[in-house]
């Protein structure tokens, strides 16, 4: 090396003597244990690379950023001393493929592989009978030019029959009415028709208890579900929704759904489809005639001299007409009690949309249980929507300049943020969120909760002073929480939407992932917050009105006890 030159040639051991060398016209010198213990650590430092950075190699390619990646690295425990670790034999041994799949062998050492064909499935044929063949019932046809109509009655028909039957009907209604869109195939829903083997068992509590040795329903055991909607122009979701009902009423059993629908008015074909099909495909299934309540062609809405809010209560309430008015009093139509309410709106959705939230509402011994919708990749149900800090779920109106960001949410409420972004469900003040399984018991004396409007301002009262003028499903929430029954939840892993190409993109059912840190029960909250935004309806006849002009901050609702009877004998109201 120019300018440096080594010296040290006296003869003996040269441990004894250090490195001595000269720089610049200068004399230096190391003395040998530093010298031996500066290419230590430059060995030491080749092998860290050579080792490699990465603690976990799969050779899969990932979409996920850097960022998120490396969020992923901290949360399962990589480090990059693992690549180290495995070079000298410690680790997981994930570079070791022996140890991780080990190659079976015969007595010649040859390689061993399993026959082909496998001939597994010859053996295990396609299901030909129901999920739960002990489930009560019939499967009824009705008899041609009989008055009052009768019924052939079948077996109840595995889910297999249950789709043979359906998919010639859909396709000859399809072809009859001209005016369906072409573009809709009522016979290929966007969800799954089918549940797997896992989801079975995740969803077994809610299809009732059956003692296998006795071979009878355990008292109290089976289960009565409302399943209910206001609907219009939605030929385009009946794939699915045919569908949905298929695979729950076999699931849950028929004796245990009862269906109300309204529907129109409708120029898609959506009503002659329903009142064509809905009903026979249910009888045939083996649901009880007793538990359909259907109308069609529901006549127009004069929206400009309607009050909007309370039309749609009106609506709402109408649909509900099995809970609120029944042969027997707060009972089932076959009198039994009831266990849920499960009304959505006219979104997309399949058979685990709906097992989930009812899976979701008994888990988490809620009062009410919504799912998530969406308008694209903006939360829709933002004028309903309250967390727990009483705020919107998320800014609204969005302000021109943002409509390219990402959605912000819960900017009042960072706990509720964190259980939305790992999928668990979490608690809120009011929600609706395109479907909500409910409670039945607040809608029955002597609390009698109904859809409706606000009250309108009294003469006594200065502007302000009134009822927030919100959302008739919003007073839902609202009254719940009046007569102690507060434990409204969302599940954001269920998503909703209102439009085909919406769904097959972001309509999927997303499972909680709960980890040592984040439970997936949710830790309820008995107070409601301290205040609750309003954003008013203008309380005047009309539908294309605006609800985001002003913004007021109102009392939550005070906590009402009653007697069987209906007398108010302990209340928390200020004053």
């Amino acid at each position: 090396m120019s300018g440096m030159r080594l010296s040290g040639s006296k003869p003996g051991p040269s441990r004894r003597y250090p490195v001595s060398f000269a720089l610049g016209g200068a004399q230096f010198s190391i003395p040998r244990p530093l010298v031996r213990g500066l290419i230590l650590l430059v060995a030491l430092g080749a092998l860290y690379f050579i080792a490699g950075a990465g603690g976990k190699v799969d050779d899969t390619w990932s979409a996920t950023s850097e960022s998120e990646r490396g969020r992923a690295r901290e949360s399962e425990g990589w480090s990059r001393f693992d690549g180290l670790s495995r070079l000298f034999g410690g680790g997981s041994g994930q570079r070791q493929p022996s140890s991780q799949a080990p190659i079976g062998r015969d007595k010649n050492g040859q390689i061993k592989l399993s026959p082909r064909p496998n001939t597994y499935r010859l053996d295990r044929p396609l299901p030909s009978s129901r999920t739960n063949p002990y489930h009560p019932g019939h499967s009824r046809v009705v008899i041609p030019n009989t008055n009052p109509v009768e019924y052939e009655l079948r077996p109840l028909p595995s889910i297999e029959e249950a789709f043979a039957h359906l998919r010639p009907r859909l396709y000859d209604l399809k072809e009859k009415f001209p005016e369906i869109p072409r573009e809709h195939d009522l016979n290929n829903p966007i969800h799954p028709p089918f549940l797997t083997p896992e989801l079975m068992e995740r969803y077994a509590h809610l299809g009732g208890e059956w003692d296998d040795k006795k071979k009878k329903w355990v008292e109290g055991g089976e289960k009565r579900y409302l399943f209910t909607t206001v609907c219009r122009q939605v030929t385009g979701m009946l794939a699915d929704w045919f569908a949905t009902w298929t695979v729950v009423v076999d699931f849950l059993g028929p004796e245990s759904c009862v269906f109300a629908l309204m529907e129109g008015p409708s120029d898609d074909g959506a009503g002659e489809i329903i009142a064509a099909a809905m009903k026979e495909h249910l009888l045939f299934l083996g649901v009880p005639p007793e538990n359909l309540f259907i109308q069609t062609h529901m006549p127009a809405i004069d929206w400009e001299n309607s009050h909007r809010i309370q039309t749609l209560a009106d609506l709402r309430n109408a649909v509900m007409q099995p809970i609120y008015d029944s042969k027997y009093p707060g009972k089932s139509p076959d009198n039994k009690e009831w266990s849920a309410v499960l009304f959505y709106n006219d979104v997309y959705f399949g058979g685990r949309h709906f097992l989930e939230i009812l899976h979701q509402h008994f888990f988490q011994d809620a009062d009410m249980t919504c799912g998530w919708d969406h308008a694209g990749k903006w939360f829709y149900d933002g004028w309903v929507g309250r967390d727990m800090s009483g705020d919107l779920y998320t800014p609204f109106p969005v302000p021109k300049d943002q409509q390219e960001d990402p959605q912000r949410l819960f900017i009042n409420h960072p706990a509720t943020l964190e259980r939305h972004t790992r999928v668990l469900p979490y608690q809120v003040f009011a929600g609706w969120n395109g479907m909500a399984v409910m409670n039945p018991v607040p809608f029955l004396p002597p609390y009698n909760v109904r859809f409706r409007r606000g009250v309108p301002r009294r003469p006594d009262q200065q502007p302000g002073e009134e009822e927030c003028q919100a959302s008739e499903s919003s007073f839902i929430s609202w009254d719940f929480w009046k007569y102690g029954f507060g434990r409204i939840a969302v599940v954001p892993g269920i998503h909703l939407t209102y439009g085909k190409d919406d769904s097959r993109v972001r309509g999927y059912v997303e499972y909680p992932l709960p980890d040592a840190q984040h439970s997936e029960k949710i830790e309820w909250v008995d107070e409601p917050p301290r205040k609750v935004r309003c954003q008013d309806w203008p309380d005047k006849p009309g539908k294309g009105h605006w609800a985001w002009d002003g913004t007021r901050w109102t009392d939550p609702p005070p906590l009402i006890i009653l007697d069987p009877n209906g007398t108010e004998i302990a209340s928390n109201r200020r004053g």
